[in-house]
């Protein structure tokens, strides 16, 4: 019979795992935040701000990857794995449609693709911290 103490143990890696995923998807959805705001400054106000925005991407890009195979290694719901594999997809989509010419003009792409990164970004930030603040949590449910 185990007791509340080894359970408690037994519980306390997996949630430093959980813990560690969410600070590193805060910290990609504010360098995404970060980005769109440069790239209005950059376009309404000073364009020296574009280097920031390109240096930005470049930057965080690869926590993309991080959050993907964290996810996968990790004991996370089916809707978290999903929400980090759109991430590595998306940025994909968006390093193509803006080096992308076509005589349909598909680069207009570029701009929609990054709000949905956002909205996929921080619907993962929402969730994991709904999981890791739920009573299920406590019942390793997750």
């Amino acid at each position: 019979m185990t007791t509340s103490s080894e359970t408690e143990r037994e519980r306390t890696p997996t949630r430093w795992i959980h813990i560690g995923f969410y600070v590193t998807s805060i910290i990609f959805n504010v360098c995404l935040i970060a980005q769109l705001l440069t790239v209005g400054v950059a376009y309404f106000n000073n364009p020296a701000w574009w280097d920031i925005h390109v240096w930005l991407v470049r930057g965080y890009s690869g926590l993309s990857l991080v959050l993907l195979g964290w996810s996968l290694i990790a004991p996370f719901s089916r809707r978290i794995r999903h929400l980090a594999a759109s991430l590595p997809v998306l940025v994909g989509l968006q390093f193509s449609s803006i080096h992308l010419k076509s005589p349909l003009h598909l680069e207009i792409l570029h701009p929609l693709i990054g709000f949905a990164l956002l909205y996929v970004s921080s619907s993962l930030v929402h969730r994991i911290s709904s999981t890791l603040s739920s009573s299920n949590y406590q019942n390793n449910q997750i």
